[in-house]
């Protein structure tokens, strides 16, 4: 799957950092949110339509602690 969007709180570390994905495989769309990096928690949902992966992710947006930042373009290769 490829990445279509990413947030992060802009927090490291294992118990800070927060994630909001959107992914897709072409057909379905999969929004993630990981809080703990790399081996910490995962929440997965999949959906037909790109806006309503999006209208998830952004849910996942509403600490006013986090400092969001749309890091989707880190993902995205500039051929």
């Amino acid at each position: 799957m490829r990445v279509v969007r990413h947030w992060w709180n802009q927090q490291w570390g294992r118990l800070g950092r927060r994630d909001v994905y959107v992914r897709s495989d072409g057909s379905r769309f999969q929004v993630e949110v990981a809080q703990g990096g790399a081996e910490g928690r995962r929440w997965l949902a999949l959906f037909d339509s790109l806006d309503e992966a999006i209208a998830e992710a952004e849910k996942h947006l509403g600490d006013p602690n986090d400092r969001w930042r749309d890091v989707s373009d880190a993902h995205h290769s500039s051929g």
